[in-house]
């Protein structure tokens, strides 16, 4: 995997950990999604608390591809 792939990874697991930690499931990814990625299903949120509102949510998907080879 080339390090920009390898970058665009890290990311997409930084957002959609921002999205479980709220309790929420990040939009455009399902569960069998997460589980590919070694990510928990969304825990749900403790009685009294409120969800806080996305800052400027991310779009799921990216224009980015990669055409190296992998190895």
């Amino acid at each position: 995997m080339c390090l920009a792939c390898e970058e665009q990874e890290y990311f997409f697991r930084i957002w959609c950990l921002d999205f479980l930690a709220r309790g929420e499931m990040p939009p455009g990814v399902t569960a069998e999604d997460l589980e590919a990625l070694g990510l928990p299903p969304p825990k749900p949120l403790t009685v009294g608390s409120e969800p806080q509102p996305a800052k400027n949510p991310a779009p799921a998907t990216s224009a980015f591809v990669c055409d190296s080879p992998d190895e």
